[in-house]
């Protein structure tokens, strides 16, 4: 695997105020442009909200999207951020990857939650993306409790998993839940796994909890932060990973080590 420089960051977004969080989200670039790749909590472009996200969506080709391409560019970081999407079929929890060379990769919420799936329509893929040679799988917030989800990122050759959030755990609380299940997830399949959350008041009475975690293929953390405060975290990744070369009870590939036609999934 190649070395990379990740950021994760955790940011307070405004509710429907695109042009202060775009503000933010370029501090934090301007910040941190030795990076490779800087992720952004879910939905950080318009804030997440669960109680009319209509009046918040926004189409793929609202000129904010264009100012997001423009940063990638100027700053040469591949930048993952996501938005409430207006769909041709409904909303969508939108997330995207924009790229100093202007692609954007686009992933939307497979998996949703109880009111979510009320609200929005599910995405219907789980593709990974390939930022210049890192291959990148993203899946949003409560999804990462779903084994299958990553282990599919991992057989399509994903190297790092990045996983927003945006809800309202925090603190002890936080740590104590991610420290439960992240770390299977990175380790079972010898991948990097790396969360962010939102943090602060949404402006519409929602506080959101904050929360780092960027954790290597053996499933140890390298670095994590529970502040209540906007923050980021930066953490050089790359070289071998448990796939890679001879296979020991040292090096181990549990993943190349299944057999799933013993598995039933339904």
């Amino acid at each position: 695997m190649k070395s990379v420089l990740l950021t994760m960051v955790q940011c307070r977004s405004i509710l429907g105020r695109i042009t202060e969080n775009l503000s933010t989200i370029e501090q934090f670039v301007a910040e941190n442009q030795d990076s490779d790749v800087i992720c952004f909590p879910e939905m950080c472009l318009t804030g997440y909200t669960s109680s009319n996200p209509i009046e918040y969506s926004i189409t793929p080709d609202h000129p904010a999207i264009d100012v997001m391409v423009d940063m990638a560019k100027r700053y040469s970081i591949s930048i993952v951020f996501g938005y409430i999407e207006q769909g041709s079929y409904g909303l969508h929890l939108r997330q995207e990857i924009v790229t100093p060379s202007g692609c954007r990769h686009v992933y939307r919420k497979t998996h949703l939650g109880i009111k979510e799936s009320k609200l929005f329509v599910p995405g219907d893929s789980l593709p990974v993306f390939d930022l210049d040679g890192l291959v990148v799988g993203l899946h949003l917030c409560s999804e990462s409790h779903i084994p299958e989800i990553s282990t599919t990122f991992r057989a399509k050759g994903a190297e790092l998993i990045l996983v927003p959030f945006a809800n309202a755990i925090s603190g002890d609380r936080r740590r104590d839940t991610w420290h439960r299940y992240l770390p299977a997830r990175a380790n079972d399949n010898g991948v990097y796994v790396a969360a962010c959350s939102a943090v602060g008041d949404n402006g519409a009475g929602v506080t959101f909890g904050g929360g780092l975690m960027v954790i290597n293929p053996r499933g140890e953390i390298i670095r994590e932060s529970y502040t209540d405060v906007e923050c980021s975290i930066s953490v050089e990744i790359g070289g071998s990973l448990p796939r890679d070369g001879p296979q020991t009870m040292r090096n181990i590939s549990y993943f190349d080590r299944r057999r799933p036609e013993l598995y039933s999934l339904k």
